[in-house]
């Protein structure tokens, strides 16, 4: 009886709370600390908030390197296919972590429309480690070459 009344009137603060933690970490990410901002991309990512797609987008052209890098894992965790020409531009990237993250990003998103960027990107790949995830990624999306999510979808 106590546990009935005790849940029933805590849950609706719990939650209440969530969606308020959730609105404190997108205020977040605009941020002029890098590790702030970085904290509320790995947070929105890791509880795939779809509605920080669009921030998370505009956090791929921060000046800092770790908040790129997590911005496009976000992207990837949230398989956001419409990011997907914005994250194959940080292939290029001058930092390797970053051109890492947005490989590994490209390849959650399981759209094989990145699969000539990251070929592209493969050919002048100096880094040893991000070479390895542009080829995992190009081999991973090279299965789904040639469908489309709307024949996919006729299987679900």
């Amino acid at each position: 009886m106590l546990w009935k009344r005790l849940s029933s009137s805590v849950l609706p603060v719990i939650l209440l709370l969530s969606g308020c933690q959730e609105q404190s970490f997108k205020a977040d990410l605009v941020s002029p600390e890098a590790e702030v901002r970085v904290r509320a991309i790995e947070f929105l990512g890791s509880q795939r908030d779809r509605d920080a797609i669009p921030r998370l987008s505009e956090a791929l052209r921060d000046s800092v390197v770790e908040v790129r890098a997590k911005a496009a894992w976000a992207l990837g965790m949230l398989q956001a296919k419409g990011s997907v020409i914005e994250v194959c531009a940080l292939l290029g990237d001058s930092e390797p972590r970053v051109r890492q993250s947005a490989s590994r990003a490209l390849m959650q998103m399981e759209e094989p429309d990145a699969l000539p960027a990251l070929r592209e990107a493969l050919g002048g790949e100096p880094d040893e480690w991000v070479r390895k995830d542009l080829e995992e990624a190009i081999a991973h999306l090279g299965q789904f070459e040639g469908e489309s999510d709307l024949g996919e979808a006729s299987f679900r």
